[in-house]
């Protein structure tokens, strides 16, 4: 079937499905397949769920309700890109080292004071995420916030054939999947394939100055807004944060109209989050009173820089994932807020070659701080104790959450901090669980 006949019926049928566990009755069925899972073998089983049609790549079904390509995720993201080409509204792409789906939650909170936006759920931000995204997108949308990810280079370039985005804003670059990219200046030339496509088609680039390499890479773009706690930021955007050691969150000032407001976010890394959100909601031309409202009464959710109280224990759950530069960053915040406090590490994944020396790095780190007690859970930061022969008793190491669990004492850091870090697969927040 050609894309114009599939999109007549997704225009009588617009909710896309992939799952043969979130059906909903007259909904089109994707069966995508990939190394683990063939969704074909799914596929009756989704129209006797209720779904108008499915669409398939084998051959050997049948039935009326079925339509046959020649690719699934090929399918689905043409279909994509032709749906998103009938949608004359902003669109606004976001990608970055770290911090992307916190910054993406922050802007469409400020945007979503003027328009009806519509963004990226979760984290669905790769090459399927992306297009259920854009197959979202309603005839009332007035703005969408498309968050996009990648662990090897080519990958934003594919998105934004994709989704075409009008506007983009690169967070940072920093030392995330390096398994997959190689190198920092692997990260730098894939994430930059954002601004690459806006050079190419005269879209708006958001630049935060702080991060020499995105200042280098948005040097190409003739449409620009820059930000940043850097000297070479936009005036407009131009603030100072203060955080002090036992307050939680942090403080931004304006320094040319005074104007503050406090954030019980974590860490200056947020606080750079939240200045790209202002420059977004600023050039939008959102009242800056909205928009500072809703930066300052922002909370994060899913593991992501959020601040809990634990049995008497404040906690830092910034256990959605980690890399080396994220790591560091979380690292030094609480340190600087809570320099007595106590500090859960999980290990680092996706990190390559790199891996042994930077769970060594992060260890030398964490030990010349004044930290209480410090806990590394996982092989490879256990083969870093090991290959430093550290001799400190503050460092007790664990293999999996678990361990740590069975003999943890919540009375210890009764009335103190503690951060949790680590990647996904670690579960860390399991920890606070009864």
């Amino acid at each position: 079937m050609e894309i114009p006949s599939l999109y007549s019926l997704f225009l009588k049928f617009p909710f896309i499905s992939t799952d043969t566990r979130k059906i909903k009755p007259g909904s089109i069925f994707f069966a995508l397949k990939g190394a683990q899972f063939d969704g074909n073998t799914f596929a009756l089983q989704a129209i006797h769920e209720g779904a108008a049609y499915a669409v398939v790549s084998d051959a050997s079904l049948y039935g009326d309700q079925l339509i046959h390509v020649e690719d699934t995720l090929q399918t689905l993201q043409t279909l994509a890109n032709y749906h998103r080409r009938q949608i004359q509204v902003p669109v606004l792409a976001i990608t970055g080292s770290n911090g992307k789906t916190t910054t993406k939650e922050l802007v469409t909170t400020v945007l979503s004071r003027k328009f009806k936006v519509h963004a990226t759920a979760g984290n669905l931000n790769n090459h399927i995420g992306v297009p259920l995204t854009l197959l979202g997108i309603t005839p009332e949308v007035e703005f969408v916030v498309c968050e996009m990810g990648a662990n090897h280079g080519g990958e934003i370039a594919t998105l934004c054939s994709i989704a075409e985005p009008t506007h983009g804003l690169i967070t940072n670059i920093g030392k995330a999947h390096l398994e997959g990219f190689g190198s920092l200046e692997g990260v730098k030339k894939a994430k930059g394939e954002l601004f690459d496509f806006l050079i190419a088609h005269h879209g708006v680039g958001f630049v935060n100055m702080d991060d020499p390499n995105l200042r280098e890479i948005g040097e190409g773009l003739d449409q620009k807004v820059t930000f940043g706690f850097d000297s070479a930021a936009h005036p407009q955007n131009d603030f100072l944060y203060a955080a002090h050691p036992g307050e939680t969150g942090f403080t931004m000032t304006d320094k040319h109209s005074g104007l503050t407001f406090h954030s019980s976010m974590f860490g200056h890394y947020n606080a750079s989050n939240m200045l790209a959100a202002l420059a977004v909601g600023r050039h939008f031309n959102v009242d800056e009173k909205l928009i500072i409202d809703s930066l300052s009464g922002f909370i994060p959710r899913a593991n992501r820089s959020e601040i809990i109280t634990c049995n008497g224990c404040l906690v830092v759950k910034d256990a959605y994932n980690a890399n080396p530069s994220s790591m560091e960053l979380a690292v030094r915040a609480f340190a600087a807020q809570y320099p007595d406090g106590f500090i859960v590490l999980g290990d680092m994944k996706e990190v390559g070659p790199d891996t042994s020396s930077a769970h060594r790095q992060m260890l030398e780190l964490v030990a010349g701080m004044s930290f209480n007690n410090i806990y590394i859970v996982g092989n490879a930061f256990s083969e870093a104790y090991e290959s430093l022969e550290i001799n400190d008793s503050r460092i007790m190491r664990f293999d999996d959450i678990h361990s740590l669990k069975a003999i943890w004492q919540w009375d210890k850091c009764n009335g103190k901090a503690m951060l949790l870090k680590g990647s996904r697969s670690m579960q860390l927040e399991l920890l606070l669980e009864r």
